[in-house]
């Protein structure tokens, strides 16, 4: 009894060792096309990662992408961040949902227009978000810039520097 114990023990031990070091040994940038095809399903605009990726798994899975991109390539009014880093709430992953403890995303930026007739065109990526997919507990927003622009009077306005945190 005491062996099957002390076997059963050590194989945890070594689980949740491969668990906290074994991400730091996988490339996580060979995956990358992984990660934006799956981004892309989930929220139904073209996603690219363009900067590193890191994955961890202990204490809780979290993700971090540099250099992200949503929406067709070259559209102006696709959004654009500096890192998007998200940790994950492991019960919920385990039964199949994507719920977030944390969502932070550092220097976003987001334009906004009117066109001639007054009407708002809002960026794609926030048109087609599929807000039953992913759930935030506690939302943070760094250093954001957002600038807007009418086509009927060509002003532009540039808000930057922008904060938010929520629950």
């Amino acid at each position: 009894m005491q062996t099957t114990l002390l076997t059963l023990a050590i194989a945890v031990i070594l689980a949740l060792l491969a668990a906290l070091f074994g991400p730091h040994f996988v490339d996580w940038n060979a995956q990358r096309g992984n990660f934006e095809r799956q981004a892309s399903a989930l929220i139904g605009l073209p996603v690219r990662v363009g900067g590193k990726m890191d994955v961890r798994l202990l204490p809780s899975p979290s993700l971090v992408l540099s250099n992200i991109e949503i929406g067709k390539p070259g559209d102006a009014q696709a959004l654009r961040a500096k890192a998007l880093g998200i940790e994950f709430a492991l019960p919920a992953l385990l039964n199949g949902k994507l719920r977030a403890v944390e969502l932070r995303v550092i220097a976003p930026e987001l334009r906004l227009s009117l066109d001639r007739d007054g009407r708002a065109m809002l960026p794609q990526a926030l048109a087609g978000l599929n807000t039953e997919a992913l759930s935030i507990d506690k939302l943070m927003v760094e250093d954001a810039r957002v600038e807007m622009s009418d086509a009927a009077s060509d002003a532009r306005l540039v808000l930057g520097k922008l904060w938010f945190n929520g629950e």
